[in-house]
């Protein structure tokens, strides 16, 4: 797995903004951003390939710790808490 860190808007981060906001760019990316604990859950139990997490590597649960290590992503990207908030 691939860790790339994020501490700026540069386009990553844009990237995840837009698939947050337009539904045309998701259906033409053919991606999209699940969020929330249940959600997430739903997901991996559901075997939907997961392409990437995005997270405060400083603010994770015992349970997104073991699930970041356990379901097998391509690209894994890591912000600044600042950055999560927007």
């Amino acid at each position: 797995m691939n860790e790339i860190h994020i501490n700026n808007k540069n386009n990553y981060y844009q990237r995840f903004e837009v698939l947050k906001t337009n539904r045309n760019k998701r259906y033409k990316y053919n991606e999209f951003l699940v969020e929330g604990v249940r959600s997430l859950k739903e997901a991996v139990k559901n075997g939907w390939n997961i392409k990437s997490w995005i997270y405060n590597k400083n603010n994770l649960s015992d349970w997104a710790k073991e699930t970041i290590h356990t379901v097998k992503t391509e690209t894994n990207y890591c912000l600044t808490p600042q950055l999560l908030c927007l």
